[in-house]
């Protein structure tokens, strides 16, 4: 695992993401989701409509059919939907927490969403670096293939055999 550079933060309706692999750990509560990036040491807190933006948008989908998606459930103008979509994706990217998807399935719809009477507001994405440090010396997400931790420096020199357990 290591840090990977932001990419190309070029959004438009045809654009698909994904998570960026391994680095990147989600974990949903009732009112928030919480992004860890174990390659910087960030961690992320995403309000609801960041949660579900998220989750549309690393499903697959091209950003065209998720501000289509969110505008219907929301009720609200598709023009004022997708500023606040794309300005969100560039963050991800930006936070290297998305990575382009190129032969995803772009222009596939979503299902029709049940509206809801909650007024679209623009995603958000809190930044926080104060745990960095602990994070990355964090050994547990440096793993063998059998979930054992590994030192950071060891990882590929050392076996589960070779340890007294």
């Amino acid at each position: 695992m290591g840090v990977t550079e932001p990419e190309s933060t070029d959004v438009t309706p045809a654009s698909a993401f994904r998570l960026q692999g391994a680095d990147v750990v989600l974990e949903a509560f009732p009112d928030e989701t919480i992004a860890v990036h174990l390659g910087t040491g960030r961690y992320y807190s995403l309000d609801l409509m960041g949660a579900e933006t998220l989750e549309l948008l690393v499903s697959g989908r091209d950003v065209g059919a998720v501000v289509e998606y969110l505008a219907a459930r929301y009720r609200a103008a598709p023009d004022d939907v997708e500023p606040a979509v794309t300005d969100f994706v560039r963050r991800l990217l930006d936070e290297g927490l998305v990575t382009h998807a190129p032969g995803a399935e772009t222009g596939a719809a979503i299902a029709a969403p049940l509206p809801t009477d909650i007024s679209f507001r623009a995603p958000t994405l809190a930044v926080y670096s104060d745990m960095e440090d602990l994070l990355l010396l964090d050994p547990i997400h440096d793993v063998d293939d059998t979930g054992w931790p590994v030192r950071a420096d060891a990882v590929g020199t050392e076996s589960a055999e070779s340890r007294d357990v």
